[in-house]
């Protein structure tokens, strides 16, 4: 019978830590990291609709590199495993909508940091939203020079080009290639026109030329008569030689005029390579014998202009995701657009700063972003400058041509094909950023260190162990209950023997 009590006791035992073991070793369920919530703001509805998904596939695409093949290895996601969350926001090209979305993003949606504004003049307008709400915001791809100058302010980064790139570009090509000296502005009336007939007049009278007449006209106006005649006005009294447009969206209403009225008779016309939907849109609004094709001049982007295997990599997902950039008009091509590289290298350097920062500490992200950083773009090394959070990329010159190669994403419509690549320093902008009335100096986000400089007499000691790390209160808990039962249990049994 003693035998059997032992026995029994023994099996008790067991049970009870059976029972009690998990209890021992169990934890909480780890939370899940919160995601880093970004706002991207293009126009849908209204605006520069057509630019709108190159910044969105962009992003996109942008997120999904860099978060695999820049020497990170979690798509979408940090590092340390915060998921990326993308919100996309209409700002129907309007710069009192846009700046109430902004201000709805961060208070209602707790967005993190800030992307986009394709329009410069609604870029502005929620520039200083970012500002007061001390949040990044990752300007892409308004080009309005003054954003990063007489507009700055710390918060505002931006990765894609602005008008002095275009400035260099186009001046350089139009000066010393062609060895022209006398020149016009047909440019639109808001701030992207103004800043680059400004930078552009700067380079122009640098290099020993004049501006003898700018003409501005409403980005969706449909007639340019008036403007045309200005401008033939003008050539009767100055000879103008050469003439630059500034413009964005849709260009086929301005070309069919230049057209119908032969301006291209009194003084050339500037070429350029603007995106494969403006180019092959203006080419259907021609008359012929008039042609876009063979129009050369300054290029911001095409897809087979950069020779690097970033860029390899963007065009190639295009077509393997099947990413249609133009949604506009009957063209089907499955390429990066004009802006999808700078919207891909935006992307790039956020996640380097939040794998770098990873609580997203504002004044700790614009202090790194500060630190002189280069990046391997679309468009190549790309080197975000600390005196005006500019990034800095190559430039091309390029002749519009028509693919004929049979079988290719763009077989039988007008791309841009490299005449020239400007290397990034060539056409770097002047530093001109201003805060707060002052010319802005970087490092001012730095933490701010101590040193203290003591004597002391050096001693022998001998530290004292380490002690023991905290018990969990939970597991302590649970020990606690589980030593109770299994004393009660043994009374109980010792009782009955």
């Amino acid at each position: 019978m003693k035998k059997i009590r032992t026995i029994s006791l023994s099996l008790l035992l067991l049970l009870s830590v059976s029972l009690f073991l998990p209890c021992f070793l169990a934890r909480p369920a780890a939370a899940q990291p919160d995601p880093i919530k970004i706002g991207v703001f293009t126009p849908e509805t209204a605006g520069l609709i057509a630019y709108g998904p190159w910044t969105k596939q962009g992003f996109s695409l942008g997120l999904e590199y860099a978060t695999t093949m820049m020497g990170y290895d979690n798509k979408n996601k940090t590092e340390a495993g915060r998921p990326y969350e993308v919100h996309f926001y209409d700002t129907q090209g309007d710069i009192t909508h846009a700046a109430s979305e902004a201000v709805d993003a961060i208070e209602t949606d707790g967005i993190d940091i800030l992307v986009g504004g394709t329009s410069s003049a609604v870029a502005a307008a929620i520039a200083p939203i970012a500002e007061d709400y001390e949040k990044l915001y990752f300007i892409s791809p308004a080009a309005a020079s003054s954003l990063t100058a007489a507009d700055f302010n710390p918060y505002i980064f931006r990765i894609a080009r602005n008008n002095w790139h275009d400035a260099y570009a186009g001046v350089t090509y139009a000066m010393d290639y062609l060895n022209y000296t006398k020149f016009a502005f047909l440019a639109a009336d808001y701030s992207f026109g103004y800043d680059g007939v400004a930078s552009m007049t700067t380079v122009i009278e640098d290099k020993g030329g004049v501006v003898l007449s700018s003409v501005y006209a409403n980005l969706f106006d449909t007639d340019f008569s008036q403007e045309i005649d200005a401008l033939k006005a003008a050539d009767l009294v100055n000879d103008i030689e050469y003439l630059f447009i500034i413009w964005a969206l849709d260009f086929s209403y301005l070309y069919n005029d230049m057209t119908t009225y032969n301006l291209a008779a009194d003084m050339e016309i500037a070429g350029a390579c603007i995106d494969i939907l403006s180019m092959n849109t203006i080419e259907a609004s021609l008359t012929p014998p008039a042609t876009y094709i063979g129009s050369t001049g300054l290029c911001l982007y095409g897809y087979e202009l950069p020779n690097n295997t970033v860029n390899d990599w963007m065009v190639d997902q295009h077509v393997t995701q099947n990413i249609m950039p133009n949604h506009l008009f009957a063209l089907t091509y499955r390429v990066p657009e004009l802006f999808t590289a700078s919207a891909f290298a935006t992307a790039q350097f956020l996640v380097d700063v939040t794998n770098a920062v990873p609580d997203l500490d504002t004044h700790s992200m614009i202090n790194y972003l500060e630190g002189g950083i280069t990046i391997d773009c679309p468009k190549g090394p790309t080197y975000l400058r600390p005196g005006d959070h500019q990034g800095l990329a190559e430039m091309y010159i390029a002749e519009a041509v028509n693919d004929t190669r049979s079988g290719s994403e763009t077989e039988n419509l007008v791309i841009a094909e490299l005449v020239e690549t400007l290397d990034r320093d060539t056409v770097a902008p002047p530093v001109e950023a201003v805060w707060d009335g002052v010319p802005y100096v970087p490092g001012g986000f730095a933490p701010e260190t101590t040193t203290t400089t003591t004597t002391t007499t050096p001693t022998t000691t001998t530290e004292p162990p380490p002690p023991p790390p905290p018990i969990d209160p939970i597991l302590l808990l649970a020990l606690g209950g589980g030593a109770l039962v299994v004393i009660v249990l043994i009374v109980v049994v010792m009782k009955r023997q």
